[in-house]
């Protein structure tokens, strides 16, 4: 039985919530915790999905409905 990794790339987190990369990658550096990098990848440690789904959950401000 093989263990589910602690951290997950930007990618696999927007697979996750089927939610573009744009937008994780602004909401993980909104956070304000330091998130490690394995070359030019973001580490998210999967303790901060719950994080993100609720910032997902917020309103969009007229700026990001844009993009």
């Amino acid at each position: 039985m093989s263990q589910a990794p602690s951290h997950l790339t930007v990618g696999q987190v927007a697979e996750i919530f089927q939610a573009p990369e744009w937008k994780i990658r602004r909401i993980v550096d909104s956070l304000g915790v330091q998130i490690p990098r394995a070359g030019g990848y973001r580490l998210i440690a999967r303790s901060l999905l719950a994080a993100i789904g609720a910032k997902l959950q917020e309103p969009q401000t007229a700026g990001e409905a844009a993009q």
